[in-house]
C-alpha cells in the first residue's frame, strides 16, 4: 500500500490533514490516531511519505521517527514532523532523530501542499523553489554541518545555538519575515562554520592577538562563506551570508568588505548583535564574562555604529529575557 500516512492523536487535527491530503493528491490519505499502532503497520506499509504530530500522549513524534527508522523499510522514508510548539532547538532533535521536514502550525495550505508534491510526485514539481519555505536537503546539510561544528568543538557549536536561539528571538520581536526567521533558525547554527580554519592556540590564545594572528581570525568569515558557498536556494545563500557577514558593522567599519546600513543581509545584522552579546556574557581566555546591564549597554552604545539600530531597538526590548541566554551562556 503506497497511500500517504497521517499520524495524530488528535482527532480534527487528523481530519484536516487527511483531507489536505486528498484535495492536493486526490486520494485517501491513511490515517492513525494511536502512533504505536501506526509503527506496528508501517512494517507492511510503504507509503511515499509520513505526516506526524509532535505532541501524541503515547508517543511523541520525536520518539516515534526515531523507532520509525530502525525499520529498514522506512530508514529513508520521508518524515513530515508537524507542531504547534514554540521550541527553538525543537527543529534540531527534530532533524536529529530523522525527520525530513520540520514544519510550525499554523501551516500555510501553499507550503503544505507543496512539500507533498514534491515527496509524493517530484517529477511534477517545478524546478523553481519559490512555494518551498524550508527546502529539505539544505536543511538537512546545515544541521549535519553543525554537527560537524560540534565534533571540532563542542564550545564552538554551543556558542553558535546560543547565538542562534537569540537571534530568532530578535527576528520575531522585529517581526522579520518568516524566510528571514526560518533562515536565522537552520543557517544561525553554522554562521561561524568558518572558525573551524583558525587554530586552536589562536582562538583560545589568552592575550590580545598580534596582527598577523588577528588577520588569520578575520579569515574565518571567508572561509564559513567558502565551505557554504555555491547555494542556489535562499536558505543556503542566507546561511552564506551570514557567515561572510557577521562581522560587518552598520557604518561601514567593519570586515570583510565594509558594507554599511543596508547593504548588509539583515540576518547578518542580527547576527552581529546576537553574537556579540553571547561573546560578552561569556568568560573568554583574556577577560571574565560581563555583567547583564553592562553588556546590554556595550551594544546599545554602539546602536548606530557597529549596529543596525532597529535591531538594537528589538534586543533591548527582549531586555527581560536576556537572563535565559545569560543561563545558557
Amino acid at each position: 500500500m503506497n497511500r500517504v500516512v497521517v499520524v495524530d492523536d488528535d482527532t480534527p487535527n487528523l481530519k484536516l490533514y487527511s483531507a489536505l491530503v486528498k484535495r492536493v493528491l486526490g486520494e485517501e490519505a491513511l490515517a492513525f490516531e494511536d502512533p504505536v499502532v501506526a509503527l506496528d503497520r508501517l512494517r507492511d506499509l510503504r507509503p511515499p511519505v509520513i505526516i506526524v504530530d509532535f505532541q501524541m500522549p503515547e508517543m511523541d513524534g520525536l520518539t516515534f521517527i526515531s523507532q520509525l527508522r530502525k525499520q529498514p523499510a522506512h530508514a529513508f522514508t520521508p518524515v513530515i514532523m508537524l507542531t504547534a510548539t514554540s521550541a527553538y532547538q525543537l527543529s534540531d532533535r527534530a532533524m536529529a532523530a530523522g525527520a525530513t521536514l520540520f514544519l510550525e502550525k499554523p501551516i500555510p495550505i501553499r507550503d503544505f501542499a507543496a512539500q507533498l508534491r514534491k515527496f509524493v510526485h517530484p517529477s511534477r514539481v517545478p524546478s523553481t523553489h519559490g512555494e518551498v519555505v524550508m527546502p529539505t536537503d539544505e536543511r538537512e546539510t546545515l544541521v549535519r554541518l553543525h554537527g560537524a561544528l560540534q565534533a571540532h568543538s563542542n564550545e564552538l557549536a554551543s556558542h553558535a545555538m546560543q547565538v542562534r536561539d537569540l537571534a530568532v528571538a530578535i527576528a520575531i520581536e522585529m517581526n522579520c519575515a518568516r524566510e528571514d526567521v526560518d533562515a536565522l533558525r537552520v543557517g544561525g547554527l553554522v554562521y561561524d562554520i568558518g572558525m573551524i580554519s583558525v587554530p586552536e592556540k589562536v582562538r583560545l590564545s589568552p592575550a590580545s592577538l598580534p596582527m598577523r594572528w588577528r588577520t588569520l581570525v578575520n579569515a574565518h568569515v571567508d572561509a564559513g562563506a567558502t565551505i557554504l558557498g555555491g547555494g542556489a536556494r535562499p536558505l543556503m545563500r542566507a546561511a552564506e551570508a551570514m557567515a561572510r557577514y557577521h562581522h560587518e558593522q552598520f557604518d561601514g567599519g567593519g570586515y570583510p568588505e565594509g558594507l554599511s546600513g543596508e547593504e548588509i543581509p539583515l540576518c547578518a545584522r542580527i547576527i552581529a548583535v546576537a553574537d556579540t552579546y553571547i561573546a560578552l556574557m561569556s568568560e573568554r581566555p583574556h577577560r571574565v564574562e560581563f555583567t547583564l546591564d553592562r553588556a546590554v549597554s556595550q551594544i546599545v552604545g554602539q546602536s548606530g555604529t557597529a549596529f543596525d539600530p532597529d535591531v538594537v531597538s528589538a534586543f533591548e526590548r527582549l531586555k527581560h529575557r536576556l537572563e535565559e541566554f545569560r543561563r545558557s551562556a
